[in-house]
């Protein structure tokens, strides 16, 4: 996808109403989060979290996710495993 393609569905999104970005996310973010870019993209952001933000996003996210529990669990400790891996290698 074009760059300026994905810059404008940024711009769209930001625009929405509190209420349809969160739908919106509910709908796309499990199929953006199973993909390898999707995690990919995951692994980099959270190379700049310390141990204990990475715990609380863990929470955050199980708490708030809209996925059943073992898949917002399996997503996002892969992520942090890989993250953890290349931080102290």
């Amino acid at each position: 996808m074009a760059t300026s393609k994905v810059r404008s569905l940024a711009e769209q999104i930001r625009a929405l109403p509190d209420d349809d970005r969160l739908a919106l996310a509910q709908e796309v973010l499990p199929v953006l989060l199973s993909t390898r870019a999707g995690l990919e993209a995951i692994d980099r952001a959270l190379t700049t979290l310390s141990d204990e933000e990475l715990d609380a996003l863990i929470e955050r996210a199980r708490a708030q996710a809209d996925l059943p529990e073992t898949t917002a669990a399996a997503v996002i400790g892969e992520a942090v495993r890989a993250v953890r891996a290349q931080s102290r290698s």
